[in-house]
């Protein structure tokens, strides 16, 4: 195994509906879509949305990854423009702040400055 992580997975139940949340909220470029996935072209690992196997998924209670940015207040502020469920800031250590956000599907996602 090499110590290196390729690619992100979010599975969603009402894949259709989500996906476009992701497009619309996240504003990145689509590197690929088809039947029941979407990849966003990221810098790093791929962030790969797929059709859920199941009719139900319990969301994990944090966020496996966090979306790198220079301006959380902006970052933060952004997203309560497009209506999305977002926290407020925290501090996670040292020069790190951040605020959790959610997809339609209760997935929790974080948006992080670097630190």
């Amino acid at each position: 195994m090499k110590n290196k992580i390729n690619r992100c997975f979010i599975h969603l139940v009402n894949f259709e509906s989500t996906k476009e949340w992701y497009k619309n909220v996240l504003d990145f470029e689509v590197e690929a879509e088809g039947e029941g996935f979407l990849q966003f072209k990221m810098n790093g690992p791929s962030l790969i949305l797929l059709q859920a196997q199941v009719k139900e998924i319990t969301p994990l209670p944090y966020s496996p990854f966090l979306f790198e940015t220079d301006e959380i207040e902006l970052t933060q502020t952004k997203l309560k423009e497009k209506n999305v469920k977002v926290d407020e800031i925290e501090n996670f250590g040292g020069q790190m702040y951040g605020c959790h956000f959610y997809d339609p599907e209760g997935n929790k996602l974080l948006a992080c400055t670097s630190g």
